[in-house]
């Protein structure tokens, strides 16, 4: 146990040098930096040299307009996180789908903490219940119970904001379901928050990524990029919170 936890602490001492040198993405360093030490997850490594991560969400999720499904952030944060945890078995499932809201997705968190016993979760949610305009007291209360319940699954969580788009902006009011958001990642002990809305919005405005201005026959591959750069700018957030864990 001493020996595994002490060449953990090696690699992540050198990871976070190596998640800069890596990232050509260009995301400040506030957008890589975890919100807090994700505990459960550098426990399951020291322990076992595996880390089992849950990535749910719903259609930018599994869909996302890329070329592939091996385009998809999850693959990207995946392949991303393999040289800054090298020696480390990762295996990542994705659970989700179109139209689910963060209601639907507790039932699959329930059911993926039963079966596939994550060490760390990504839920990406909210856009659906912005949408459609769902109470928010009650989103916020829905993410609780899946904090709660993955707590106690001994796992981690981070929360994934919508997409940001200007057309979206317009027309659905997506603040309530960001400051639930926040005010969960700053409440509770195992939950963090990876801000993909102002991420997204940076390097909209840097002219860098910018999904909704690229011409109709580069969509997929814009879409390709934007998966790409948030799996590592996820990737390297990751690694902080082991990092802090340490």
């Amino acid at each position: 146990m001493r020996r595994r936890a002490a060449w953990l602490a090696l690699v992540l001492a050198a990871a976070p040098a190596a998640a800069a040198a890596a990232d050509r993405c260009a995301a400040p360093a506030e957008f890589r930096a975890a919100a807090g030490p994700l505990r459960n997850a550098a426990a399951a490594i020291a322990a076992s040299g595996r880390l089992e991560i849950l990535v749910l969400g719903s259609g930018s999720t599994t869909i996302g307009g890329t070329s592939a499904p091996a385009r998809l952030y999850p693959a990207q944060m995946q392949a991303a996180l393999a040289p800054l945890l090298e020696g480390v078995e990762l295996r990542v499932t994705t659970r989700g789908g179109r139209g689910l809201s963060a209601a639907d997705m507790l039932q699959l968190l329930r059911e993926a903490l039963r079966q596939d016993r994550p060490r760390l979760v990504i839920w990406q949610t909210g856009t659906v219940d912005a949408v459609r305009g769902l109470d928010p007291d009650v989103f916020l209360a829905t993410i609780a119970a899946g904090a709660g319940e993955a707590a106690e699954a001994k796992a981690d969580l981070v929360l994934m904001d919508m997409q940001f788009s200007r057309a979206g902006r317009a027309t659905v009011n997506f603040g309530p379901y960001r400051e639930a958001m926040q005010t969960l990642a700053a409440t509770a002990e195992n939950v963090a928050l990876f801000r993909r809305y102002e991420l997204m919005r940076h390097w909209a405005e840097e002219g860098r990524i910018d999904l909704e201005r690229a011409p109709r026959a580069d969509w997929a591959k814009e879409a390709d990029r934007l998966h790409a750069c948030l799996g590592k700018v996820l990737a390297a957030t990751i690694v902080e919170g082991l990092r802090l864990a340490r």
